[in-house]
């Protein structure tokens, strides 16, 4: 019970909220993107359509995840102030982008309206919205990969990943795992 009380209060936490959105909007994207090609391959008019609804509601999400981002990112300066400029550009650059998610769902809602089955512009569109949708999903992991490093520095970190076979944990900084790394073996 105590769980659930704690959940309920963190829904009203904008970190949180923009945490739950900012999978659907990937994953609504892609799987929007799939379903709308499995469905023009199997000519199914209605699952189609759902597929589309659902590129448009995942692309529309980038409104309410910015403005949760925006709230939470008061908060964030102030516990990460180290990072504060990190933070705020990072803001910028969702603020700057949502023209690309803006895009996809209008394009997602012509290709709606016009049904990819009715003739060439039909197929155009609809072959310009699954390749917007795609390019969408991966400009919104990149996005999403720039504010990991934020809060996680360890993913900026390129230098191989070394675990030991003598029951040790692996070094826990950069420099001991990059002077294991270079070590000679035994």
């Amino acid at each position: 019970m105590k769980e659930i009380a704690h959940l309920t209060s963190k829904l009203t936490d904008p970190e949180y909220l923009s945490l739950l959105i900012e999978p659907f909007m990937i994953w609504g994207l892609a799987l929007g993107v799939v379903g709308t090609v499995l469905a023009f391959l199997f000519k199914e008019r209605k699952a189609q359509m759902a597929s589309l609804l659902l590129i448009i509601v995942a692309a529309l999400m980038v409104v309410p995840y910015s403005q949760f981002r925006k709230k939470a990112d008061t908060q964030s300066a102030t516990i990460f102030a180290t990072k504060r400029a990190q933070i705020e550009e990072q803001q910028t650059r969702w603020l700057e982008a949502q023209w690309v998610y803006f895009a996809v769902a209008g394009l997602a809602g012509i290709t709606l309206l016009m049904g990819m089955h009715k003739g060439k512009p039909g197929l155009l569109v609809g072959i310009g919205t699954v390749l917007a949708g795609t390019a969408c999903v991966f400009f919104t992991m990149w996005l999403h990969l720039k504010e990991s490093e934020i809060y996680h520095p360890n993913l900026r970190d390129t230098s191989p990943r070394v675990t030991t076979t003598e029951g040790k944990p692996p070094p826990s900084s950069s420099e001991d795992r990059r002077a294991l790394v270079s070590r000679p073996r035994e």
